[in-house]
């Protein structure tokens, strides 16, 4: 139990770390007068890596300083949908018949005032993969949104 808890623990970990670069670097956008652009600044962490995805994207704002973490956001993008099940979902770990921990998360989200539940189930040799890919997915974009930063920051 305690391995299950700590691989969500290490995985949010990420995910916050790619979130504040994202956060950050749309306060670096919003106080870049030279383009002109408007930049919102949501509550909400979707919404702010939307917003960012549009201001880099291909006829965003800042689509030619932030190609290469237009690409590296591309690249993070899919593991969204796990974030929000770790984040929110009740948890419970149970073993398999080898000793194996499985976490099976359940969250209840409302769409259109309608109840969605979903379940996920996790097993403990594919949730390496799951964290070594956000580890290697969530470096490369804190790293490019620096870059962007620092190159924007310093015209």
């Amino acid at each position: 139990m305690t391995a299950a808890n700590a691989w969500r623990g290490r995985c949010l970990d990420l995910f916050a770390r790619s979130e504040a670069a994202v956060s950050e670097t749309l306060l670096v956008l919003a106080n870049s007068s030279r383009h002109g652009a408007v930049v919102k600044l949501p509550h909400l962490v979707g919404q702010r890596f939307e917003e960012l995805a549009t201001l880099i994207g291909p006829t965003g704002a800042f689509a030619s300083e932030g190609k290469a973490s237009a690409a590296a956001l591309l690249a993070f993008r899919p593991h969204e949908g796990l974030r929000a099940s770790l984040a929110h979902g009740v948890g419970k770990v149970v073993l398999d018949q080898q000793g194996g921990w499985l976490l099976v998360l359940r969250t209840l989200a409302f769409r259109s005032k309608q109840p969605q539940r979903t379940v996920l189930v996790i097993e403990q040799n594919e949730a390496d993969e799951i964290v070594k890919s956000l580890q290697t997915t969530g470096r490369r974009l804190v790293s490019e949104l620096g870059n962007l930063r620092h190159t924007l920051g310093s015209t």
